[in-house]
């Protein structure tokens, strides 16, 4: 007669196991849930500060004001039609700012133009007395503005 023997595996039970207990499962749930709370809270702050950051208008209307004032400073100021013609003291070069469409441009000598604005809904030079004026419809990012400029 044979014998059959049969291996059985050795099973060990240990009683140090080290897994979580049910304490730190529920810390670790809680510190999980409070990082997955903070995301919504930081995303919309990011999409502010990046909507702030693209909206350089008012840095855009500042240089505009800047170049016309400097350019002209020196200059004989005269308003035609609603544009601003500058006639260069000493030489015989006239420039000349105007509207067009939504843009502000200035030619010199009628040829050629640098844009000097975009994105206005309209603007027009107009002397009063011995001043000379801008007077700008713009959209910045949030709202309609409409302001008036002194330019001499």
């Amino acid at each position: 007669m044979s014998v059959i023997t049969r291996s059985v595996p050795n099973i060990t039970v240990s009683t140090n196991d080290e897994g979580f207990t049910l304490l730190e499962m529920l810390l670790n749930l809680a510190i999980a849930i409070m990082l997955m709370s903070l995301f919504p809270l930081i995303i919309t702050n990011i999409s502010v500060f990046k909507a702030t950051a693209q909206d350089n208008f008012d840095i855009n209307l500042e240089l505009c004001l800047r170049d016309l004032i400097a350019d002209t400073k020196d200059m004989r100021l005269e308003v035609v039609n609603k544009e601003l013609i500058a006639h260069e003291k000493g030489t015989n070069r006239t420039y000349s700012y105007a509207v067009d469409g939504s843009r502000i441009i200035r030619k010199a000598d009628q040829s050629g133009y640098v844009i000097l604005m975009e994105r206005i809904k309209s603007a027009r030079f107009y002397q009063q007395d011995s001043s000379i004026y801008l007077e700008m419809t713009y959209q910045d990012r949030w709202r309609v503005n409409h302001e008036i400029f002194q330019i001499q």
